[in-house]
């Protein structure tokens, strides 16, 4: 069976550039006047010589195996413009015993006698790769000048008039917004994408495919339907949002080659192009985030307690302090309260053998504290932001990498005495002839020594690579943590953006208190215990209710009255969470309880003995700002655990 092989791309030379109706009329030509007749045509339109892994070359060699008995094409270039595979694609045919004619390059695989056809190859080879060469500097030129040559991305659209002008397509800019705010709230790549899905927001290639379709044009791109995690993953990443331009992210080495990355150092960026849609630091905010989930292995979450619709603020930043697991939200509704609080992930799913307390503490109580801890760094945060110095920066940068060269330069010193060991033992081993066992275990000691000094250093190592020193704008992002930090004193709460701004993690103890640090260094500024916060105001509670039963101007007190009166003050406190502080008043000998329900408790202590022991007490707990827990062994019979610590108690 006679076969005709035409092939058409666009690096074809305009000498060489034929029609593929045009190539089969001079193959059926030629044919016919050899008295032969083409039974079958394998073509391949718009696909480039250099490649080989073409749909109708694939056929035709396939049907070589059957059928097939020769081949005609116009010239070399239709069978491929790769020198090398040209050349074994000319033997497979003389090993097959199938006959390729090539008519304008008078070859004929049963007389192959042509000494110039290696040259025909290189020619058609290097004419693909100068053009190569050609678009590439073309393209690099105009990348160079920061000319956006694709399509821009999801939320912008090229102006209809001036085509390098981009502009914001407000609905698309809406939908963008509210990846980056879910991504905030706790949610993962996964569960935006079903979320967008579920909202039937259109897929970047939905919204290409209609603008394509509005200008005229006909593609065969694939359209997905559905967003996918690598979509929202991308979106998150791409810095286009902020404005920067970013190009030559991708390149590759060879025609028809693999994309690879760029170095970032290597790329052409023009930074505020074009109009943003994120601001900068929540952008920088969300890289921070992406980053620390890949650390701590966090899957996402919808940013809310279990089985409810309320916010879960500290879902990535929390852990046990004992067992290294991050902590599980969980909501629990009473019949006179709701419930909110984190505990163990490893102790609430795996039980007491793997992690043997709870570690649980409420979220009222965690807000509390780290609002505490922040509103003590404010003023150191300002002195830091006023006093920094990028040469800090870059001095403790160079320390750090002189450490790292030093460990490395040690780790590769001991590696080569474990070497020069071996030799040893080998060539000791060859002597003893009875005193093998010696050897061994002299050698063994030493050996096991040199091993440990290089785990050591590997620890030493690994926990300094671990060690992230803040970039450059680093005082950019402090002060963006002031402004946090000033909203946050003056609403008293936080929210998950402003979490993840200001804290690196929170550790629970197993009697519920946390550690928190705090980014920046901020931690290191300022001393704070929520242990010690807990029995300053555990204190101030009980000189409180001391001064008011001094200002009680009948002769009895009650729960009632104190319930309120504290709650006025600011100490929440309902008629038995205070019942505790009434037991010390009664331990102290201020009052005593009485068989009249109405007047409760009897104030014994006339206002002079009152007055003495609320001055004793007040020097030796409140006056230096002590944080020595008064009466612990009563204010925390409970061994000081904080799930108990939420009524007073």
């Amino acid at each position: 069976m006679n076969a005709g092989y035409v092939r058409l791309s666009r690096d074809d030379d305009k000498r060489n550039y034929v029609s593929i109706e045009n190539q089969k009329l001079i193959i059926n030509q030629f044919a016919a006047e050899s008295n032969m007749v083409i039974d079958r045509w394998y073509e391949d339109d718009g696909v480039s010589g250099y490649k080989f892994d073409r749909p109708g070359f694939n056929q035709l060699m396939e049907d070589l195996d059957k059928d097939v008995d020769r081949v005609f094409v116009k010239d070399f270039s239709r069978l491929g413009r790769h020198n090398a595979k040209v050349l074994l694609l000319l033997d497979d045919f003389q090993e097959r015993g199938k006959q390729l004619i090539v008519i304008d390059d008078n070859y004929d695989s049963m007389q192959a006698d042509d000494d110039t056809i290696g040259i025909k190859t290189w020619y058609n080879e290097r004419y693909v790769k100068d053009t190569s060469k050609k678009i590439k500097r073309a393209l690099g030129a105009r990348q160079k000048e920061g000319t956006l040559m694709t399509q821009p991305p999801f939320g912008y659209k090229r102006n209809e008039k001036d085509k390098s002008i981009i502009e914001i397509v407000p609905k698309e800019a809406e939908y963008v917004k509210m990846v980056y705010d879910l991504y905030l709230k706790g949610s993962g790549y996964r569960m935006i994408a079903n979320h967008l899905t579920e909202k039937k927001v259109p897929t970047p290639s939905m919204v290409r495919h209609e603008r394509e379709l509005e200008e005229g044009k006909v593609t065969k791109r694939q359209i997905a339907t559905e967003w996918s995690d690598s979509m929202v993953k991308d979106m998150l990443g791409n810095d286009f949002y902020i404005g920067t331009l970013r190009l030559r992210k991708r390149a590759r080495s060879t025609v028809h080659g693999k994309d690879k990355r760029v170095p970032k150092d290597e790329q052409y960026v023009f930074e505020d192009n074009h109009p943003a849609i994120i601001d900068k630091a929540s952008f920088n905010l969300i890289q921070d985030m992406k980053e620390k989930r890949v650390k701590n292995n966090y899957r996402g979450s919808r940013g809310q307690w279990i089985g409810s619709e309320i916010p879960n603020p500290f879902g990535s930043c929390l852990f046990c302090k004992d067992c290294g697991s991050r902590l599980t939200p969980i909501k629990r509704t009473t019949s006179s309260r709701e419930r909110k609080y984190y505990i163990c992930t490893t102790y609430n799913t795996k039980g007491k053998r793997y992690c043997s307390k709870a570690h649980l503490i409420e979220e009222d109580d965690l807000m509390e504290d780290v609002v505490t801890y922040i509103k003590l760094c404010r003023n150191a945060l300002s002195e830091v932001i006023a006093t920094y110095d990028m040469k800090d920066f870059d001095s403790e940068k160079r320390t750090v990498e002189e450490k790292r060269t030093e460990i490395q330069n040690n780790i590769l010193e001991r590696k080569k005495q474990l070497k020069v060991l071996f030799t040893q033992k080998v060539r000791d081993l060859s002597n003893a002839h009875d005193n093998e066992d010696i050897v061994n275990e002299t050698y063994d000691a030493l050996q096991q020594d040199i091993l440990s000094q290089i785990h050591g250093l590997e620890m030493q190592l690994k926990e300094l690579n671990d060690t992230s020193l803040e970039n450059e704008d680093v005082k950019e992002k402090m002060e963006n943590a002031l402004q946090v930090v000033n909203k946050i004193i003056e609403k008293g709460v936080l929210d998950r953006k402003d979490i993840e701004i200001l804290i690196e993690r929170i550790e629970v103890d197993e009697g519920g208190l946390p550690e928190i640090e705090l980014k920046y260094g901020l931690s290191g500024l300022i001393q704070y215990s929520p242990a010690q916060e807990m029995n300053r105001r555990e204190n101030e509670i009980i000189y409180h209710t001391m001064r008011l039963i001094y200002e009680e101007e009948r002769s009895y007190t009650s729960a009632k009255y104190l319930s309120k009166a504290l709650t006025d003050l600011g100490y929440p406190k309902s008629k038995k969470s205070v019942l505790p502080y009434i037991g010390l008043m009664i331990d102290m000998g201020i009052v005593e309880p009485s068989d009249n329900s109405l007047k409760p408790y009897t104030i014994v202590k006339s206002k002079e003995d009152l007055q003495e022991i609320m001055n004793n007490f007040f020097c030796e707990n409140l006056a230096d700002n002590t944080t020595n827990p008064a009466y612990d062994h009563d204010l925390h019979g409970y061994g000081a655990n904080r799930r108990y610590a939420g009524d007073g108690f």
